[in-house]
């Protein structure tokens, strides 16, 4: 077993559940003045801001808003005001920009024409003084602590923590209200109950070159963060899809031993996902999937979100030796290497990238095949990701 106690991303994936609390503990009071501030302006429709995982975050706030609060809730785009130089009405909007730096200047701007329109606009970030806390009538900050490792560890689960705080404080519903309190022991106990059944699964995935992740509803936004996760720690080939939306087109690419995984955690969605497992193994090529199969209440959202992480990490580690890494990392193209030099550093596991994830030194495997980073078929053949014109734009 690899042991990847001295892992930087490691430990903050475990300071999840005292950095729920700690986002709690200090924003509780602050999320119900702006809930009280939305319900007597009466204000119906909601906006988020955001990139990257924090936009994943504003996945779960905008189903939280419209199932729970009865408003329209939209994720924004940026460009329309940045690059279009287009003014939407913010003038009676709730509108949240998320960003763990807190540094996103498009998301400053957007934030800024709320302002001017005299929309109700928050941040929430994880670093007080920062660019967004310029703009905006509230501030909110995780209080999740540095985040040191290569991919955020903590923010993204505290960024779901404030936007179900302020859903369950406009709405009132007593489901989330208990989510809340409850949530620091859920994801504790997450951690706790499924990282063994995570190590025992995630070896088979050591050679495969794609992935695929199915889910729907609050489990569609998890899709997109462990997706996101997987390709920054792994540098595998992982999409993700909406259950509902799968099977109309891209099933048609499913090949036989791409492996998928189905997110099957809501109670309101997973007939959709149920539906597509069975239609894959009745003869649509779908291959092996890892069914994460716990009980359908909103509070294990929290359950599934600290489990993506402990996915991302051991598919980093098994897939630790992967040749792209040391090019994507290391050099801007593919000439400054000889093919002997590429197939030279393809024999080993890279130890830049250990060193970054805080892992220790690699076991050397007695296989050849098992040591290479890619898939052969009685020749060498470099994984499409390494071709000549995957770098024309470095």
């Amino acid at each position: 077993m690899i042991d990847t106690s001295s892992s930087v991303f490691w430990k903050e994936i475990f300071e999840q559940p005292q950095a729920v609390a700690a986002c709690l503990s200090a924003n509780r009071g602050l999320c119900r003045q702006i809930a009280e501030e939305v319900k007597a302006r009466g204000i119906k429709t909601a906006v988020l801001v955001g990139r990257g995982s924090s936009d994943h975050a504003n996945l779960v706030g905008r189903y939280l808003l419209e199932a729970k609060c009865g408003m329209v809730a939209s994720i924004s785009a940026p460009s329309v005001v940045t690059a279009y130089k287009a003014a939407p009405d913010y003038s009676n909007v709730l509108m949240i920009a998320v960003s763990q730096s807190g540094g996103a200047q498009d998301i400053y701007e957007v934030m800024k024409a709320c302002d001017a329109q005299g929309g109700l606009c928050v941040s929430v970030t994880n670093t007080e003084g920062s660019l967004m806390t310029k703009a905006g009538k509230y501030h909110i900050y995780n209080h999740c602590g540095p985040e040191k490792s290569i991919t955020a560890g903590k923010s993204y689960l505290t960024q779901v923590t404030v936007l179900t705080a302020l859903a369950a404080y406009i709405s009132g519903d007593e489901e989330l209200l208990r989510t809340l309190d409850e949530a620091p022991a859920i994801v504790e106990k997450a951690l706790a109950v499924l990282e063994p059944q995570v190590r025992d699964v995630v070896r088979f995935y050591r050679e495969t070159e794609h992935l695929i992740l199915v889910g729907r509803g609050l489990m569609d936004a998890l899709a997109n963060e462990a997706e996101l996760k997987i390709q920054e720690t792994s540098y595998l080939d992982a999409r993700c899809y909406g259950s509902a939306d799968y099977r109309h087109g891209p099933i048609a690419t499913a090949q036989r031993f791409v492996p998928y995984i189905f997110l099957l955690a809501d109670g309101h969605t997973n007939y959709c996902g149920q539906a597509l497992l069975e239609l894959g193994m009745l003869g649509h090529g779908i291959g092996r999937g890892v069914l994460v199969d716990v009980e359908g209440r909103v509070r294990h959202e929290f359950q599934q979100l600290g489990h993506a992480r402990v996915v991302a990490l051991h598919l980093a580690v098994q897939l630790g030796d992967a040749l792209a890494v040391v090019l994507e990392r290391g050099v801007g193209a593919v000439a400054r290497f000889s093919l002997a030099a590429l197939l030279l550093l393809g024999l080993g596991r890279t130890r830049a990238r250990r060193r970054e994830l805080g892992l220790g030194p690699a076991r050397r495997s007695r296989s050849l095949r098992n040591r290479l980073p890619f898939r052969t078929l009685g020749v060498l053949a470099l994984p499409r990701r390494l071709r000549f014109g995957a770098f024309v734009q470095h």
